[in-house]
C-alpha cells in the first residue's frame, strides 16, 4: 500500500515549490519494482519530503535532472543535488536516504526559541488539512486564507491573507482526522504587518471574535506574543505540546500586528505535528469479538 506522505509530481511548478519550501526532497524518477521500499521509506523518514515524478509526462524535469535511466533517485537538500542513485537498489536507496535525513540535531524542538526547525519526528500537517471548512473571520476576500493554504503546501507564491475592517483575523484550521501539533509557522514579507498578539484555542464548533477577545489561560490554549524576526524568517513558534494533543481544528486569533498597522498580512502559514492513528475497524470488531 502507498505510504501517504508520498507526493506524485504531476507538474514542474509544484515540485519548484516543494523545493522552495521543504529542507529536504527526494525525488525518485519511478519504476514499479522498488515502489514498496520508496513507500516504507517514507513512512520511516518523516522528516524527509520524498515524491514521484513520471518522466513520460514530466520530460523537462527529468531532462533537467539528466534522468537516463530508471529508477532514478535524486535527493536535494536547500535546492542543490547532494546524492543520486540509479537503478533498483534497495539497500543503496536507504544508505542515501539515512545519509542526507536531517539528524536530530538539525531538527531537535528548541522551546519558546523558534530557532530551530520541526522535532524529528513531525511532519506538516497541511496535508491533513479540511479545506471545505476552513474559515476566517475579518479576511480582506480578495485576499483569504485558503488562498494561501489551498495547495496543502506552505505558500511560496503571490498570494497572501489580509485582514479587512481593522487589524484582527480569526482563522479556524480544520483538520480532516485528528492531530498532535507542536509548532507553527507564520510567515509575513512586511513584518510591520505581521501578527504580534496571538491565542490558540481548539476544537471549537462555532468562535467568534467575542469568545476568544477577552479570553486568557487556561480558557485558551495558549496566548503568545511573536518575534518581530519570526514572522519576517518564517520561524518555528513552538507551542505547548502537552495541550494540543487531539486537535480537530485549530483556532488562531490575531489581535494586533508589529506595526500598529490597520491590516494585517499573512503570506504563509505551516502548522506542524503529527496525525493520531486511529484502530481501523476490523481492530474495534476484533476487542468486542475478545
Amino acid at each position: 500500500m502507498a505510504s501517504p506522505f508520498l507526493r506524485h509530481i504531476n507538474k514542474e511548478s509544484e515540485l519548484n515549490q516543494l523545493l522552495d519550501t521543504k529542507p529536504v526532497v527526494v525525488i525518485d524518477f519511478h519504476a514499479t519494482t522498488i515502489a514498496p521500499v520508496y513507500s516504507q521509506l517514507a513512512d520511516e523518514f518523516k522528516t524527509v519530503t520524498f515524491t514521484k515524478v513520471d518522466v513520460d509526462k514530466l520530460q523537462p524535469v527529468a531532462k533537467k535532472y539528466n534522468v537516463s535511466a530508471m529508477p532514478t533517485f535524486v535527493v536535494i537538500k536547500d535546492k542543490k543535488v547532494v546524492g543520486e542513485l540509479k537503478g533498483a537498489d534497495p539497500r543503496g536507496l536507504r544508505a542515501l536516504v539515512v545519509k542526507h535525513a536531517p539528524k536530530p540535531s538539525e531538527s531537535s524542538e528548541a522551546s519558546g526559541s523558534g530557532e530551530s526547525g520541526p522535532a524529528p519526528s513531525d511532519v506538516s500537517l497541511l496535508e491533513y488539512l479540511d479545506l471545505t471548512q476552513v474559515n476566517c473571520l475579518n479576511e480582506n476576500p480578495e485576499h483569504t486564507l485558503k488562498s494561501i493554504i489551498e495547495s496543502r503546501l506552505r505558500n511560496s507564491g503571490p498570494a497572501y491573507l489580509e485582514s479587512d475592517a481593522d487589524e484582527q483575523l480569526l482563522l479556524t484550521i480544520p483538520f480532516n482526522q485528528v492531530v498532535r501539533i507542536r509548532s507553527i509557522v507564520i510567515h509575513t514579507k512586511d513584518a510591520q504587518q505581521g501578527p504580534k498578539d496571538i491565542k490558540l484555542d481548539i476544537n471549537k464548533p462555532a468562535l467568534g471574535f467575542d469568545d476568544i477577545e477577552d479570553a486568557k489561560e487556561p480558557a485558551v490554549v495558549q496566548e503568545i506574543t511573536v518575534p518581530e524576526d519570526f514572522v519576517a524568517e518564517g520561524k518555528h513558534i513552538h507551542l505547548r505540546f502537552v495541550r494540543l494533543q487531539r486537535v480537530n481544528s485549530l483556532h488562531i486569533f490575531v489581535s494586533s500586528n508589529h506595526g500598529g498597522l490597520d491590516e494585517t498580512r499573512i503570506d504563509a502559514i505551516d502548522v506542524y505535528g503529527q496525525p493520531v492513528a486511529t484502530p481501523s475497524l476490523a481492530g474495534l470488531k476484533k476487542t468486542e469479538d475478545d
